[in-house]
């Protein structure tokens, strides 16, 4: 199996010792740790944890927390809360794992950028991500409300092929980039949350639409140029031609969608800009919020005109 999943002539690769000694410590199994090795082990190990909390937090929401906040809702909108709401925990913890093991890889040296080990950090990180989509293809499966044949074939290749490229030390930089984008995905999901939740004409509805665009493209879009730079004029020198193919293959599908998703994005922005118009919106809502207080004062004045 070894030699299978690093091909002939590849050494089986090394992680710290530190690192050895806290997965021997964490996972007690050491046979798997010794078939896998520790790199896979390491990631292994992230993509369970990620599952199964992934899986703890669909129970504590629609368990202990939906039934608080969402108890009015209709179950298609329990279903996008629900999605949404445990979607958050990879987009704030993946993302600022790959950005710290980006700036452990030799970036700079495009004799060794595509080819570079990843460190724990690095194997923790796609670890996690691939976990959650894990867990997200069933629940998509499950689901027909979110079930989207685009959103599960991104599933499916990344659960194949993120974990493939980072054992093989194959475009560990394009993986790590692709995982630090999962950060807007807060933006996208906590606009779900506020619009299931009826607040699609508030203020901070439309604030965090506007922020989710310019992250989108801040994050995802505009690096795109030189991510095309590194893979077109980093060395592939290590690579076996059907790691050249493979790589070549699936490296612009996300690209290719992250265009598509931001033309939709921006689209969807610039409709909601223009109706209803912006003004009409917040006056809207300072309008509410004046006859709330008003309610409000003139409950209390009753209230003492009683007492009197």
């Amino acid at each position: 199996f070894r030699g299978a999943l690093w091909g002939p002539g590849f050494a089986q690769p090394s992680v710290p010792g530190g690192a050895r000694a806290g997965v021997g410590m964490l996972l007690p199994l050491p046979y798997i740790q010794e078939t896998l090795g520790d790199e896979a082990t390491i990631l292994f190990q992230s993509f369970s944890w990620s599952f199964a909390a992934s899986c703890v937090l669909l129970v504590l929401w629609r368990g202990l927390i939906a039934p608080v906040v969402a108890a009015n809702r209709s179950a298609d909108d329990l279903v996008f809360l629900t999605n949404s709401v445990v979607s958050l925990f990879p987009a704030l913890t993946a993302p600022f794992l790959a950005v710290q093991a980006l700036w452990e890889l030799p970036i700079s040296d495009h004799a060794t950028a595509l080819a570079a080990a990843p460190t724990p950090l690095a194997l923790r990180a796609v670890g996690l991500s691939c976990g959650y989509m894990a867990y997200d293809t069933v629940f998509c499966l499950a689901h027909k409300q979110v079930r989207h044949p685009l959103l599960l074939g991104h599933h499916l290749l990344s659960i194949l092929f993120f974990p493939y490229a980072t054992l093989r030390h194959r475009a560990l930089l394009v993986v790590l980039f692709f995982v630090c984008t999962e950060v807007t995905n807060i933006g996208q999901h906590v606009r779900i949350i506020l619009l299931k939740l009826g607040h699609e004409r508030s203020r901070l509805y439309l604030v965090n639409g506007v922020a989710w665009a310019v992250s989108f493209f801040v994050v995802r879009i505009l690096p795109s140029p030189y991510l095309f730079y590194k893979m077109a004029d980093c060395s592939y020198a290590a690579f076996s031609r059907a790691d050249f193919v493979v790589a070549w293959a699936t490296m612009p599908i996300p690209f290719v969608l992250n265009s598509f998703w931001f033309y939709l994005l921006a689209s969807g922005v610039l409709r909601f800009l223009r109706t209803p118009p912006i003004d009409a919106l917040l006056s809207s809502e300072n309008q509410q919020q004046q006859q709330q207080q008003d309610k409000e004062a003139s409950e209390e004045e009753q209230r003492h005109r009683a007492i009197d």
